[in-house]
């Protein structure tokens, strides 16, 4: 901000030096009060949580394989994540690309729900965990029973657990009765930042 030019008459130039000098420090502490407020500003928005969540899924059938009966492993599937309303999570990696990754570098609580749609032989019940970071929650384990006529099953299971940064939750399945392969024909999993 320029300060004018005066245009007072000699005699009344002291008036005018004081005028020009009160507007220079009033324009300076409003520069540096805007300068603090933005600065402000700015580490709260730094410290701020950040909006988290993810959907993924797939509807396409596929063969999960089994060797020993009620040992969960990864589902190992890749799902489709729903762009619309993911945020700041992408798709787990290696070793199972069945579930999401918390892609920020804060750590979050989060609201996680999961379920499949599979069976393992007849009348043989199917099981459902969560791992973080693959290992096993074994508080997340949830049954069900295939039908006698070859129908699927559905397992569903949700639990609230801390995502650190980079930290993913995925999907893990088992046949609880047999040896037999699972056959997967849809699964979904959805996360919720809920602090």
């Amino acid at each position: 901000m320029s300060t004018p030019q005066s245009f007072l008459p000699p005699p009344s130039q002291p008036w005018g030096r004081w005028v020009v000098s009160n507007i220079l420090r009033l324009t300076r502490t409003l520069e540096r009060f805007q300068r603090d407020v933005n600065n402000n500003l700015r580490q709260l928005n730094i410290a701020q949580r950040q909006p988290m969540r993810a959907a993924l899924s797939t509807q396409t059938t596929f063969t999960v394989p089994i060797t020993t009966a009620g040992v969960y492993v990864p589902i190992d599937e890749a799902g489709t994540l729903d762009s619309a309303v993911t945020f700041n999570m992408v798709a787990s990696g290696a070793p199972n690309v069945t579930g999401v990754k918390n892609n920020t570098t804060q750590e979050r609580i989060m609201m996680i729900f999961a379920s499949y749609d599979g069976k393992g032989g007849n009348n043989h019940a199917i099981g459902l965990k969560l791992a973080l970071n693959g290992t096993p929650i074994d508080a997340t384990e949830c049954r069900s029973f295939a039908g006698g006529g070859g129908q699927v099953g559905k397992t569903f299971t949700h639990w609230i657990m801390k995502l650190g940064a980079g930290d993913e939750v995925t999907m893990l399945a088992a046949n609880i009765d047999a040896t037999t392969d699972l056959t997967i024909e849809r699964f979904k999993l959805t996360a919720h930042a809920i602090r």
